[in-house]
């Protein structure tokens, strides 16, 4: 018996020691860094990254107002587009259709603390799919056009959609196909409309050019829009542009040098179209993209393609964040549930070439959440992201780390995966937290409590 016991309790002490005796892996050498420091930090969180173009019901009630609240979408952006075609819009006698979806988008935006661009070029009924047999100023008549701006104007004031929380959109894209005329006489009707509006809403917010591309001082468009809208006096106060793809915080320097030199001040800068369809619509590029809007600190909407009875539709996903007709959530939908859910102060990151992040720390909440991501395309292998200035309320000896990933998927996610959830070392203020990053489509969150 006592043979047999002896046996029996040698087989763990055995399986101990091999355990000990075995080597550690190899860390993984990092392909990429990003630095947090921790010592510089300021501004609350705005989260005005989180928007998108269309992606709702035509009747404002799906996806529900819950999945939208929990992300705290800042910018929803539309204009009736599709409803209607092959003859919808003003143009073609169908703008009651289309002013009755935007009441019930901008109650919804209401109720869920959102900003509402209200697209004039799709109440128009210019969306790149409806027919559209005249267009503003055609031959010089701009009755149409006035009568046009008048009416949306009187059904604003009637429905209450004068405050600074509607943005007068005045055309989308008006370089490529939403925009059949000339440039000059696409700056005419910017010229009336802009005048229009704001003589009967004092402090309309009006946005634009809502330019199909990036803002570059070589690009005769913008210079020539840019000289036009200061010698006319029609400056928006919100710029804007797509960014499909491209980088906001890049983009948004390259802006700021053409405005300066030409003395022109704005209120802001939206990029209200960001992220294709494909690679740029996944958790990794939503997330970096996020972080460069932050950057700049531009607001920024979700791109949106989608067609009326597709998958995902025009009106549905949030622009591809939950899951078309059921609504549940998706991999990216919690990216932004992730970026929401940062409190605190605004904390300063070093980007890695491919990778970026969003970082907050909240001392009285005991906390610092990020959310980190890459651009389509970006580095796969191991990502460190490098922690200094690690304040003595995380700990001074050691803090925990969650780590987890939001994985690239077009099907349900019910949350976040956790990869890790540890104690870590803090040697001289610092701590090094090393992501194996096997795609770059997906994006992680790191969590620090004491």
């Amino acid at each position: 018996m006592l043979h047999r016991l002896g046996r029996l309790l040698a087989v763990p002490v055995l399986l101990v020691l091999a355990l000990v005796a075995q080597p550690a892996a190899p860390a993984l050498a990092a392909v990429e860094t990003m630095t947090v420091d921790m010592t510089a930090f300021g501004g609350t969180p705005t989260y005005r990254a989180s928007g998108f173009i269309y992606g709702i019901s035509q009747n404002g009630a799906s996806p529900s107002a819950s999945l939208q609240s929990q992300i705290k979408v800042k910018v929803m952006r539309a204009g009736g587009s599709q409803i209607g075609c092959p003859n919808g819009g003003y143009v073609n006698g169908g703008y009651a259709a289309r002013w009755n979806f935007i009441k019930a988008y901008y109650a919804r935006a209401r109720a869920t603390g959102a900003r509402f661009s209200l697209l004039l070029s799709g109440m128009w009924g210019s969306d790149g799919v409806c027919n559209v047999p005249r267009w503003p100023g055609d031959g010089g008549n701009w009755t149409e056009y006035t009568n046009f701006v008048n009416q949306l104007i009187a059904d604003a004031k009637a429905n209450g959609m004068t405050g600074s929380d509607v943005r007068w959109d005045m055309w989308n894209e008006p370089n490529i196909f939403f925009w059949g005329r000339t440039q000059s006489q696409y700056l005419e009707m910017i010229r009336r409309g802009t005048q229009l509006v704001r003589a009967a809403i004092p402090g309309a917010v009006i946005e634009g050019p809502s330019y199909a591309g990036v803002p570059t001082a070589s690009n005769s468009w913008w210079t020539t829009y840019l000289n036009y809208v200061k010698a006319n006096n029609v400056v928006p106060n919100i710029m804007s542009w797509h960014d499909l793809p491209g980088d906001p915080a890049t983009d948004a320097a390259n802006l700021s040098g053409m405005l300066s030199s030409r003395g022109i001040a704005i209120s802001g800068t939206s990029v209200n179209e960001y992220g294709a369809f494909g690679d740029e619509q996944q958790p990794g590029p939503s997330a970096w993209y996020i972080s460069r809007l932050e950057r700049c600190n531009c607001d920024g909407a979700r791109a949106n393609w989608g067609m009326v009875g597709q998958t995902p539709s025009l009106y549905d996903t949030f622009g591809w964040l939950v899951t078309a007709n059921a609504n549940q959530p998706m991999g990216q939908w919690w990216v932004y549930q992730r970026y929401a859910s940062q409190t605190g102060q605004r904390t300063k990151i070093t980007p890695s070439s491919s990778h970026d992040g969003i970082v907050f720390q909240d001392s009285s909440a005991r906390r610092s959440l990020a959310v980190y991501g890459a651009k389509a395309g970006g580095a796969q292998g191991a990502i460190d992201i490098r922690y200094t200035g690690i304040p003595s309320w995380l700990g001074t000896s050691s803090v925990n780390v969650l780590v987890e990933r939001m994985p690239s998927t077009n099907a349900y996610v019910s949350a976040p995966t956790v990869v890790s959830n540890s104690r870590v070392t803090v040697s001289g203020g610092a701590i090094t937290v090393s992501v194996n990053w096997t795609s770059a489509k997906d994006a992680y969150a790191v969590t620090l409590t004491p």
